[in-house]
């Protein structure tokens, strides 16, 4: 049985985007503190780190898979 299994890569960033993108569009309209700067500027934050962590990952899965196929030689 052939599954096809998702990255690390992928699903991380893609539950992380869309977990922050739902208590962002939650959480914002019920603060009326919150200056319209600041609330661009904190998910501008979140999406650059969240795009940070996607090739921070990828780059971890090609290392892995580079000593693994030096192992293999």
């Amino acid at each position: 049985m052939d599954k096809r299994r998702f990255r690390r890569s992928t699903w991380v960033p893609l539950l992380l985007l869309v977990y922050s993108t739902g208590c962002f569009l939650y959480l914002i309209p019920r603060n009326p503190d919150v200056t319209t700067r600041e609330v661009w500027l904190t998910v501008a934050a979140n999406y650059v780190i969240i795009a940070v962590i996607f090739f921070l990952l990828r780059r971890k899965e090609k290392m892995a898979k580079e000593r693994e196929d030096d192992l293999k030689k």
